[in-house]
């Protein structure tokens, strides 16, 4: 897909699609000769532990794609009350907003975050119509609040889109305990996987 045509309705179609899987929200940031810089992104994933290393996701067509070519940078996995911050970095701007940079950060990174890890360029890989950054992870911090999701095109906080959610019952619980034990290694062990 070439950077001026809109997506196919096959496209559209798979984006809807891959949508139905909830992700966290980031903001990649790292520095440019003009200032820190950021891009939203949900497709952030962790690799490897050792070493230690996260993958982004960012189009090619994308500012920060630029940046980032052997470039350390930070992923802020935003907290629930940063929608104002995601959509700030997604391409929509608020000239109000006073973006919470951490003013003694080595990398530019956020503040408030629910987590961030400061990464050095380690490897990128071209991929379709992105390119894959792969950092290793050289600090990090994370502080117990709820994060912001990312699900079916918009933003969620602690509950399912669907209206037709319910939380199990101990019915349910139950039959998932059966089905464990059935299909846990061909019936060969009586050890129950706690619900």
């Amino acid at each position: 897909m070439s950077p001026k045509s809109p997506p196919s309705p096959e496209q559209l179609a798979l984006r809807k699609c891959l949508g139905s899987f909830p992700t966290g929200v980031a903001v990649i940031t790292y520095a440019s000769p003009e200032g820190p810089r950021g891009a939203t992104v949900n497709s952030f994933v962790s690799v490897s532990l050792d070493p230690a290393l996260v993958l982004v996701s960012i189009a090619k067509t994308a500012r920060s794609r630029e940046g980032l070519d052997d470039a350390s940078f930070a992923v802020n996995v935003l907290g629930a009350h940063q929608g104002d911050v995601a959509m700030h970095f997604a391409g929509r701007p608020n000239e109000c907003l006073r973006v919470p940079w951490q003013q003694d950060a080595e990398v530019p990174r956020l503040r408030e975050c629910a987590a961030w890890l400061q990464c050095a360029p380690w490897r990128s890989v071209e991929a379709g119509d992105h390119v894959l950054f792969i950092g290793e992870v050289v600090a990090h911090g994370h502080d117990p609040s709820d994060p912001l999701i990312f699900h079916a095109g918009a933003f969620r906080i602690d509950k399912p889109a669907s209206p037709h959610w319910r939380p199990p019952s101990p019915i349910d619980s139950l039959d998932r305990r059966r089905d464990l034990e059935r299909w846990s290694d061909a019936g060969s062990t009586t050890h129950i996987v706690p619900v």
